[in-house]
């Protein structure tokens, strides 16, 4: 699957640098850009675009319209980061980066 545009004009992408610039200082997608690598192999792997992950992972509530995390699809994330990470020669590097793009868009997923 081929991104609509460059990575690193995705909202929730411009969401993750800022996140670490503000965490560890310097521009680390910059640093280190296997780091963004990894979002696009994930990215692939799944068929999907980063924004459109991260909207799956929110929903809103019913009963009070307010945006909550979504079980079943943080659980189905949390999966595909396993299998993605357990495919890959990179795997536990390119796992850790993903996470890190979850986490830093408000998504807190152990996989």
């Amino acid at each position: 699957m081929a991104l609509s545009k460059p990575i690193t004009e995705f909202d929730t992408v411009k969401a993750w640098a800022e996140g670490l610039r503000n965490q560890w200082g310097g521009d680390p997608l910059v640093e280190e850009p296997e780091m963004l690598d990894a979002l696009v192999r994930f990215c692939d792997f799944v068929g999907e675009e980063p924004d459109a992950i991260v909207g799956k992972l929110f929903r809103i509530r019913k009963a009070d319209g307010e945006r909550v995390l979504s079980v079943k699809w943080r659980t189905h994330y949390a999966d595909k980061v396993k299998e993605f990470r357990d495919r890959q020669t990179e795997g536990q590097r390119w796992g850790s980066d993903v996470l890190s793009f979850m986490i830093h868009n408000g998504v807190l997923i152990q996989a």
